[in-house]
């Protein structure tokens, strides 16, 4: 290669690198639980850094908070949380900054339910239009065109169940409001696991002859079996949904709820 034409490449790729535009940092925000991070990422994209604490699988009020989450809620500018996590005071306490703002959410309830989920999504956008303002509009938008997939999903969610029989249930507490919303019909529900007694077992037995269930609901996060033995003795149908977005999004745990029902129907 000639020395002039060594120095016409050079000066190209000066001119290239020159002129790429450099990446915007990302915002680190710190979410309690998926229901949180799934809406921040919807709605903020790729402008957040999103760290979610506790593990979507498990029972998201009690576990033991590792070292990487207390460094994570030291650097972000955002900690959201649902008020109800037994650990968060310990991270609290942990921390060594107090330049973080931490909220509390106002939205309570099982946000697996639509109208909640709206809520929430609508909180959640506020607080990412004060968090950057320069992109408010932005978050705006997306907030609005979120709300109007969450219809969307409720009216097919409603769909798939629509035209079947559907059987009085005995559920997890946790799930209660959500298969209500469905237009089941609930007629007892139970605790976690630690709850569920010999006597306990009988109480539900009683209800369940006396009213004709013909569905157990269990709750994943507070424990996938508890209300088995239950659907053993009667020999009915048993299904285990989830509170929270195991992966993907609000959507995909949602769709994924309603089919694991279409299926225990007749």
């Amino acid at each position: 290669m000639t020395g002039k034409l060594f120095v016409r490449y050079l000066l190209l790729g000066v001119v290239i690198f020159g002129c790429a535009q450099p990446k915007t940092k990302r915002i680190p925000v710190v979410a309690s639980t998926t229901l949180i991070s799934t809406i921040i990422q919807a709605v903020g994209g790729d402008r957040f850094a999103v760290t979610t604490i506790a593990p979507a699988g498990l029972c998201p009020g009690q576990f033991d908070l590792k070292p990487s989450d207390i460094t994570a809620a030291n650097q972000a500018k955002l900690i959201l949380n649902h008020g109800w996590e037994g650990w968060f005071p310990r991270l609290e306490k942990a921390m060594w900054t107090t330049d973080v703002r931490k909220v509390t959410l106002a939205t309570q309830g099982n946000w697996m339910v639509p109208d909640l989920q709206k809520r929430a999504a609508a909180e959640i956008t506020v607080l990412l239009m004060g968090l950057d303002s320069a992109r408010a509009d932005t978050y705006r938008l997306a907030g609005e065109r979120y709300q109007v997939r969450v219809d969307s999903a409720a009216a097919a969610a409603r769909t798939m169940l629509a035209g079947k029989t559907l059987p009085p249930v005995i559920t997890a507490e946790q799930q209660a409001p959500f298969v209500t919303w469905l237009g089941f019909r609930v007629v007892a529900t139970y605790g976690r696991a630690e709850d569920f007694t010999a006597q306990e077992l009988t109480r539900l037995a009683r209800v369940a002859l006396d009213s004709s269930v013909g569905l157990i609901v269990d709750n994943l996060q507070s424990g996938p079996d508890v209300g088995w033995p239950l659907a053993q003795a009667l020999k009915v149908e048993h299904v285990t949904l989830t509170n929270f977005p195991l992966q993907g999004s609000y959507f995909q745990a949602l769709t994924a709820n309603v089919e694991s029902l279409v299926g225990a129907q007749p």
